[in-house]
């Protein structure tokens, strides 16, 4: 049967040859790389809801799966059909005396390269479960990702430019030189460079902190190795050189602690009764829901000022990134509360004198 099958060719060329058979198996295969694709993104989609796949991750995987089955099917063909896939392969797209490169060089660069952008998703996703399940800072564990990434594909670079028949000192002796030369017209960026590098490693600024560089107050989003990302209160990023953090005055309101102390300053007329006018700004502390209880609020008896009776309401919260609108409702409650109890906010004052001469 299969002997009959075999004699009734339908397609001969040269040493390439399809006959019925060949045929039979080449739909067979088609119809299998199909049923393998629907079970690998069923597969994968499942693997998604249950392990929090990120969407670039799932689609990545299923690239590969697509390059695999697909790839099998071809590999498989070009056997039934008798082609010569080693010459195809070892056929030389450039020669010289020194270097030459053939298809199946062009063929293991994309493989080196499909595989280091899987082993950089596969090590962010590993990184993400360790955030989730809180065994790792997440601020510090955005910033060891960053490295860990760009060190795989700086060694993958490097073994992927290895593969083509370089010599690998000597493009370092070539770069090292280079950089020499490059280095004293780029020191600001190289500044940056080495900036993020000690960010990434001291620990002193990390991902989602509050910090105010120059006036400036945000959050990090991102800690790259030149620049850095910054989400100002006005939701405006901002890209902030790595040298800044490090060769400037820089507040990081998060560094320490989750709870930091701000204070609203009231000044009162001369007169008010100073008890009621201290527990007047405890209530209306004590009442804002994003200020907490421990350590509590208190009200500290500033200063006699020229004009008015000086305090200040100190206050602790966890949402300093949004702090201003805190002060700002505390500032209406304030004012609510001295209208009820004719507590008196007075405005600078100033008697003129005017004296006036008797001309003869």
């Amino acid at each position: 049967m299969l002997s009959s099958l075999k004699e009734i060719v339908l397609f001969e060329s040269g040493k390439l040859r399809l006959d019925l058979l060949d045929l039979i198996q080449i739909i067979f295969l088609v119809l299998l790389g199909f049923v393998l694709m629907r079970l690998i993104r069923r597969l994968i989609r499942r693997l998604s809801l249950q392990k929090s796949l990120s969407n670039r991750f799932s689609l990545f995987l299923k690239q590969g799966a697509r390059l695999f089955v697909w790839g099998s099917f071809f590999f498989l063909l070009f056997n039934i059909m008798k082609f010569d896939v080693s010459s195809f392969l070892n056929y030389e797209l450039y020669g010289s005396e020194k270097f030459s490169i053939h298809i199946y060089n062009l063929l293991i660069i994309l493989a080196l390269l499909f595989l280091i952008r899987g082993l950089s998703f596969a090590i962010e996703y590993w990184f993400d479960i360790r955030i989730e399940s809180q065994k790792l800072d997440r601020g510090r564990g955005k910033s060891f990702l960053q490295i860990v990434k760009y060190l795989v594909w700086l060694v993958g670079i490097v073994v992927v430019i290895a593969s083509m028949g370089f010599q690998i000192t000597l493009i370092i002796a070539s770069i090292s030189a280079l950089l020499i030369g490059v280095g004293f017209g780029l020191q600001h960026i190289f500044n940056d460079f080495f900036s993020g590098i000690i960010i990434l490693f001291d620990g002193s600024i990390e991902v989602d902190d509050v910090v105010e560089v120059e006036g400036v107050v945000g959050r990090v989003l991102d800690i790259g190795l030149r620049v850095s990302k910054v989400l100002t209160r006005d939701n405006v990023v901002i890209i902030v050189p790595n040298s800044r953090f490090t060769g400037r005055h820089v507040i990081n309101w998060s560094h320490n602690e989750d709870l930091t102390r701000f204070y609203v300053p009231v000044g009162v007329a001369y007169g008010s009764d100073v008890r009621l006018v201290e527990k007047l700004l405890l209530d209306v502390a004590k009442a804002h829901s994003q200020i907490v209880k421990k350590p509590a609020p208190f009200v500290r008896f500033n200063d006699f000022g020229d004009s008015s009776l000086d305090f200040q309401l100190y206050f602790w919260t966890a949402n300093d990134f949004l702090v201003e609108n805190i002060k700002s409702d505390l500032r209406f409650g304030i004012d609510d509360q001295f209208r009820e109890n004719k507590i008196v906010i007075p405005f600078p004052q100033r008697d003129l004198h005017l004296k006036t001469k008797d001309f003869d």
